[in-house]
Order: C-alpha cells, then sequence, then structure tokens
C-alpha cells in the first residue's frame, strides 16, 4: 500500500484512530506490548493433554498396537476382502476377529488363509483356530516374537454413558481408523440373519462401517476392551452394536481349546407353531413356540420324557418366539447344564428339567 493511500485512510478513520504509521516514518525500536484480554493460549503440550493425560488419547496410544487389519486371502494368494481383529494372547499370538470377516475363506494348503497388518505396518500370515457362526465370533493365530495383547474388560462393568473408542480398518482402506462415542445401552438383542440373533451386545454411537468388524471397542477410562464391533443399523445413524466381552472371552476360551463351541444337546426335531395351528389346537392367544416332529431316542429328551406333538413354548421361562428361537436361547447353554423346559402336553401346560448332552455325530 503506498504512503498516499495510508495518510487518506488515517483522514477517514482519524475520528477513532489515536495515531496512524506511514510506511518509512520513524518507528519506536521497541514498541510497548500490547495486554491482552484474553488469556495466553496453553502450550501444544497441554493443549492435547500432554499426549497421555486425555483419556481418548491415552486409550488409543495404549491398544494401538494390538490392533490388526485382518485380509483373507484368495488361493492365489491375492486379497479377497478385510476387516480387523486385536490380539488377546501375546505369547500364543492369539487374535479375535468377527466370523463374518473369515467364514467364507479356505485354508490355502499352506495352513494361512489370512494376512494380519498390525499399526507398525508388519504383515503376518495367520490361520485360522475356530469359529462361531451363533456368536459371530472367530479366533486366529499368528507367529510372532514381541506382541503386545489388549485386556478384556467386564463389559457388565461398564455404565451406560460411559466413552468408548473404536479402532479398526473401515472400508478396508483407512487402516487404524479412530471413532469415540458413549455406550448407549446394554444388554441388546440384534437379528444378524433370519435365524442368527446376537445377544447381549453394547450398544455404541461410536462410528462403526465395513471393515470395522471384528476390531475392539475400548472403555477408555480403562483401556479394556468390552467389545467386539459387530453391527451397524444400516437405516440409521449413531447405532452400532458390539458383541460384549463377556461374551468374547467364554467363546474365545472355547475356541482357543477346542476349534469349535460345543453347545448343549436336547435331542428333538421341531417345526415352529404358528398362529393358525395355535388356533385349531384350541391355544390362548399369542402362543408361541415350537412343536416336536421326532425325539431321539436315549437323548435327553428322551430321558426326560418328551414326546413328539409336545408344544415347547419356554426356556428356562424365556418365551420361543420368531424373536427368541430355540436355537438362540440354547447358546449359552454346554453339555451338562440343567434347563428347564416348559411345554403344553395335550392341552396342559407342564414343565420338564433336561440335563443337556453332548451333540451327537
Amino acid at each position: 500500500m503506498s504512503a498516499v493511500r495510508v495518510a487518506i485512510l488515517c483522514v477517514l478513520f482519524g475520528a477513532i484512530a489515536a495515531s496512524c504509521v506511514v510506511p518509512g516514518a520513524a518507528e519506536s525500536p521497541n514498541p510497548t506490548p500490547r495486554a491482552s484480554a484474553l488469556p495466553a493460549p496453553p502450550s501444544s503440550a497441554a493443549a492435547v493433554g500432554a499426549g497421555t493425560s486425555e483419556p481418548i488419547v491415552a486409550a488409543v496410544q495404549d491398544l494401538l498396537p494390538s490392533v490388526v487389519t485382518v485380509i483373507n486371502k484368495l488361493p492365489n494368494g491375492q486379497p479377497q476382502s478385510s476387516g480387523s481383529g486385536f490380539i488377546v494372547d501375546a505369547s500364543r499370538g492369539y487374535i479375535v476377529t468377527n466370523n463374518h470377516v473369515v467364514e467364507n475363506v479356505r485354508d490355502n494348503g499352506a495352513g494361512a488363509a489370512f494376512d494380519v497388518v498390525f499399526s507398525d505396518n508388519r504383515k503376518l500370515d495367520a490361520k485360522l483356530v475356530g469359529r462361531d457362526p451363533l456368536t459371530d465370533l472367530a479366533v486366529l493365530q499368528v507367529s510372532a516374537q514381541n506382541l503386545k495383547a489388549a485386556t478384556l474388560g467386564d463389559s457388565d462393568a461398564v455404565p451406560v454413558g460411559s466413552t468408548v473408542v473404536a479402532i479398526g480398518s473401515p472400508l478396508g482402506e483407512f487402516q487404524n481408523t479412530v471413532t469415540s462415542g458413549i455406550v448407549s445401552a446394554k444388554g441388546r438383542r440384534v437379528a444378524e440373519s433370519a435365524t442368527i440373533f446376537l445377544e447381549d451386545l453394547v450398544q455404541t454411537d461410536a462410528a462403526i462401517n465395513e471393515g470395522n468388524s471384528g476390531g475392539p471397542l475400548i472403555w477408555a477410562a480403562t483401556h479394556q476392551v468390552i467389545g467386539v464391533n459387530t453391527l451397524v443399523a444400516s437405516n440409521a445413524s449413531g447405532l452400532g452394536f458390539a458383541i460384549s466381552s463377556n461374551t468374547v472371552r467364554q467363546i474365545a476360551d472355547e475356541l482357543i481349546k477346542n476349534g469349535r463351541v460345543v453347545r448343549g444337546f436336547i435331542g428333538v426335531q421341531y417345526t415352529q407353531l404358528s398362529a393358525r395351528q395355535a388356533a385349531q389346537l384350541g391355544l390362548p392367544t399369542g402362543t408361541t413356540g415350537i412343536i416336536v416332529t421326532q425325539v431321539v431316542p436315549g437323548s435327553p429328551a428322551a430321558q426326560a420324557g418328551i414326546r413328539v406333538n409336545d408344544i415347547i413354548t419356554k426356556v428356562n421361562d424365556q418365551v420361543i418366539d420368531p424373536q427368541h428361537p430355540l436355537q438362540s436361547l440354547m447358546v449359552k447353554f454346554r453339555p451338562g447344564d440343567k434347563v428347564k423346559l416348559t411345554l403344553i402336553r395335550d392341552g396342559r401346560e407342564q414343565s420338564v428339567d433336561v440335563t443337556l448332552g453332548q451333540p451327537q455325530g
């Protein structure tokens, strides 16, 4: 700006300007600093919580080395799709992820159908240890040193409203993406498919997208994993679900020990009771359950006296209906467990105790 123009501006604004300095005019070599009405900005370290004092930052720094991207490999070794996972046992290299991340992959003959990529960009072969479709969980294993395991917390202990962090690889491209939110609710039950209902889910508004599946949901206050990110409502925002860590602990332990989850066996074949059948049988409106079509000889059901045409309506007082099918209600029971079955026989309700057995075959 020329000196002339500056001078004109001084004239125009002279009523409100105490002075106007024209370029080239003498200036004080040490101008008096102006006092600010606002506090000085904090140092950069203080602004971000000194790197570790901010709960989310500290949780991410602690857990990121435990999180992996899971890449499915085709028989020719080319990548097919990806998800997320996290280490639960550093000494033995066990990694938890979702069943739906790994279910369509077959062993390529060398025992390693997956690559896992760590936050430091290490890539390792991984093999499938076991998977459980009914809880949508799976365990992989890598052979490596200097791994860091995440800690599985108690999902029952985390209060609703607690700050949580999700880490994963959304869309298969954005590795180690961090999102945050709160625990919106606990104990949710959501249909994953027409026949599989996932139980005891942690609901969160932390952003979860395709590729986040299998990654950890972390309680920021404790740095503990309280869920495995699994589902998101497609017709709503801020509505994601994670399999609770208490479920993960039980299922992962069985997969590591046995390669599969062995559930209690009743020993019946059945069909769903329809509203029309219930009406024809003179049952009260709204009665739901299953109709026994076959009892396996020598099975727990046979030993308990269950008969063909019995209508089983409840398991341990939990109603059997389309939202709570028998298969889903039996997920948590193991051989040797005793369950109470409520049934209708010849129009009369009764209950029987059944000690579950090992699956046959």
